[in-house]
């Protein structure tokens, strides 16, 4: 090597990036964290025992003072056992971390939920202070120990200079998570296409089946009667709207004129629907009521122009215009009955119908997966996973002078 062979630059190690995770680990196994981290495990786990045995005797401890209160006696009976159950609690729900990249955090969760107990149980401890202090003040110190040792503990590992080991670990942890969490989403975007495919499978089916169906001699007989159907609806609509408007020209006269008749009913009835009315009028009342009406005019008080037009409707509805109106209404009504029963009674229909509400909620559920899918892939597309690797060789590589290859895939 020669004497000048000291002072060479350490060449840099070379690893996979599969072999980050155990790299680290060595780098702090080198540390013997792992003992110290026992350590004071141990000495936790010593100290929460006492706690329990502290609290055993707070629980059996009796009164230093037997003249006080019955009353007194009942209120503290009650604070201890709710102190006594909460700090309980407390002590059962103690876990620290074996990883050293937790302990901070914990350490500090730790003095969180004492600051929390502390709050919660203030009005406990006031009250048992005054009976009991001796055995109360071995539990809090217990309580108190504990945290002073995880503090410790921290300290200890701050020391050892671990914040990029740290560090890397945490950009390790995020980089895997992401991995598995980008495989999963994977997975359930190829299950919804895959539910997808089949859907648009279904749906091909199903309107290819309705092509064939609009295509029989049933559904274009189907076909021939909704024609039909909407043709005297459109006809009756017709007419029903002549007489709305004959009516609605009339209104003010009849409204004044039904005051002192006896036929104020058909009145009403022909004001509110003209052409039902006519449809149930078979005796034409409604022709007395007007030439009756007509009559009276001078005593209904209207004004000229509308005395003018009253007269000129009333003489244009004769028998003969209500009768060819009653009689076109019934028999397109009669019609219209019958291409309803012809178009209800079409299986082509009946069974086109159901296809389109299969065929329908087959679209709502394509537009459904399509939606999923999207959605994945707009998370996949979150996931960086070039970028989270590179930070885990950039924390790797402040640790100690490292070469890392990624893996052959």
């Amino acid at each position: 090597m020669g004497f000048f062979g000291f002072f060479r630059k350490k060449e840099p190690s070379e690893i996979r990036f599969s072999e980050v995770a155990a790299w680290l680990d060595k780098h702090v196994e080198n540390k013997h964290l792992g003992k110290k981290i026992s350590k004071s495990k141990n000495i936790i786990r010593e100290r929460i025992d006492q706690g329990y045995k502290f609290l055993e005797d707070l629980e059996k401890a009796s009164l230093k003072n037997d003249n006080i209160p019955e009353r007194a006696k009942h209120m503290m009976e009650g604070h201890r056992k709710t102190y006594t159950q909460r700090l309980r609690r407390f002590l059962d729900e103690i876990e620290v971390p074996d990883d050293f990249a937790q302990i901070g955090h914990y350490t500090a969760r730790f003095s969180e939920s004492i600051d929390k107990l502390s709050g919660e149980t203030q009005k406990n401890y006031l009250v048992l202070k005054e009976f009991m202090e001796e055995e109360l003040s071995r539990v809090v110190k217990t309580i108190k120990s504990i945290e002073d040792e995880l503090s410790k503990l921290q300290a200890s590992i701050e020391k050892e200079g671990l914040e990029a080991i740290k560090d890397a670990k945490i950009k390790l942890k995020q980089y895997k998570d992401d991995l598995k969490k980008k495989a999963r989403l994977e997975e359930d975007r190829a299950t919804h296409e895959k539910n997808l495919d089949e859907l648009k499978e279904r749906k091909a089916r199903l309107e290819k089946k309705m092509n064939t169906l609009k295509q029989s001699k049933d559904y274009n007989e189907y076909k021939v009667f909704l024609e039909r159907k909407k043709k005297y609806e459109e006809q009756l609509k017709q007419i029903e709207n002549e007489l709305k408007e004959v009516f609605a020209e009339l209104h003010r006269p009849l409204k004044k004129y039904k005051r002192g008749s006896l036929n104020e009913n058909i009145i009403d009835r022909y004001l509110l629907d003209p052409a039902g009315a006519l449809e149930e009028d078979d005796s034409l009342l409604i022709r007395e009521v007007l030439n009756k009406m007509k009559d009276q005019l001078d005593l209904l008080e209207l004004k000229e122009k509308q005395l003018e037009k009253t007269v000129e409707i009333i003489n244009r509805l004769d028998k003969d215009f209500f009768t060819k109106r009653k009689l076109e209404i019934g028999r397109l009504k009669g019609l219209n009955k019958e291409a309803a029963t012809k178009i209800n009674r079409s299986v082509a229909a009946l069974n086109i119908s159901e296809n389109e509400t299969w065929l329908s909620s087959v679209e709502e559920k394509i537009a459904l997966a399509e939606k999923m899918i999207e959605e994945i892939k707009r998370e996949i597309g979150d996931i960086n996973l070039e970028y989270l690797k590179q930070k885990v060789k950039e924390k790797t590589q402040e640790i100690s002078n490292v070469i890392i290859h990624d893996d052959e895939k």
